[in-house]
């Protein structure tokens, strides 16, 4: 949920464009701002060189599609992209990019169910951590659907997680999965579920 100021963005951008460092921006919870005055200019509008990714999973939360791009002034860049894609996947499954476009063309209807799930989740999490402030700290995130509280105690993240999905069938990623050794976790609120999963994890707290 870290999101970059834009005095900040602008010190990056303008500092890669000097240099001319290619900018790779990772957008995939592009609109998922909770204000949208945070929002920042793409990656690729911001610099010659820049590159916007962007999913169809994520904020449009049609991961199932598995479609996602790339957006470059850097036409050079996409070419050799493009190449590259081929001696991959070649080609996406023309269904999923038929779904991917009609998930577009709807894509205000889309991200306002994304925001609306998010939005009302988010303050289930603030008030969960807030009660157990003796366990966990929190930073509230400013966009996208993912936060990364930090277990407190003697306890690792990794051991934490293993017993909770064996007793609640509540599944949270330990940092270290991601190269984060600060005994944080990743949770997840963008699924309409998420009160289900904080009850199991009240319970197992307090049983624990």
């Amino acid at each position: 949920g870290m999101m970059p100021t834009h005095a900040e963005w602008r010190r990056l951008t303008d500092e890669l464009a000097e240099r001319g460092i290619h900018l790779l921006a990772d957008e995939v919870y592009r609109f998922l701002e909770f204000d949208a005055a945070d929002r920042l200019t793409a990656g690729a509008d911001a610099i010659d060189r820049g590159v916007s990714l962007g999913v169809m999973s994520k904020s449009f939360a049609l991961a199932g599609l598995r479609i996602g791009w790339l957006a470059s002034r850097d036409r050079d860049l996409l070419a050799r992209c493009a190449a590259f894609k081929d001696y991959t996947t070649i080609c996406s499954s023309a269904p999923a990019e038929i779904l991917a476009l009609i998930g577009l063309r709807a894509r205000d209807r889309v991200l306002a169910r994304s925001r609306r799930i998010v939005e009302a989740n988010l303050p289930l999490l603030d008030r969960f951590f807030a009660d157990h402030a003796d366990r966990w700290t929190w930073v509230r995130p400013r966009g996208g659907s993912i936060g990364f509280p930090r277990l407190l105690g003697d306890e690792t993240a990794d051991a934490f997680v293993a017993r909770l999905v064996e007793a609640e069938g509540v599944l949270l990623l330990p940092g270290s999965v991601i190269g984060h050794d600060g005994n944080h976790v990743r949770i997840g609120f963008g699924r309409e579920d998420l009160p289900t999963a904080l009850a199991g994890l009240e319970q197992f707290m307090t049983e624990a």
